[in-house]
């Protein structure tokens, strides 16, 4: 044992002494991956969290396609579970108005409604 390691080392997930190499940090797999699951985990579930609103508005403003128009009252859309601060894309055109994006729906908006909701076109690689 070197003379700066003191006490044995424990396992960071179960607390149980570690034997063998000098910087294992886990008693066994089973920990090292329950550990590696609980850390990332918060992250995860924020990110599907965030993934399921976009989601959400997404099919809202599909809805609003597939009746033919491209307008909508915002509070109308926020009683249907539309979430406003939640896009995936938000450009200014010069001398235009903000153009907000979920995936590849697009639309502008006022404070009190969208307008001009449409598909961006498709891209060609």
């Amino acid at each position: 044992m070197k003379e700066n390691q003191t006490e044995a080392q424990c396992c960071l997930n179960c607390g149980k002494p570690i034997s063998g190499r000098p910087d294992k940090l886990f008693c066994c797999s089973r920990c090292k991956n329950e550990y590696h699951n609980r850390i990332s985990g918060a992250e995860r579930r924020k990110r599907n969290r965030v993934f399921g609103i976009l989601w959400n508005n997404y099919k809202i403003l599909e809805l609003i396609l597939d009746t033919g128009s491209d307008k909508a009252a915002l509070s109308t859309l926020v009683e249907m579970g539309f979430v406003v601060n939640y896009i995936t894309g938000h450009r200014r055109p010069r001398g235009g108005r903000d153009v907000y994006s979920c995936f590849d729906i697009c639309y502008n908006m006022t404070e009190a409604r969208l307008y001009n909701i449409r598909r961006a076109p498709e891209i060609a690689y």
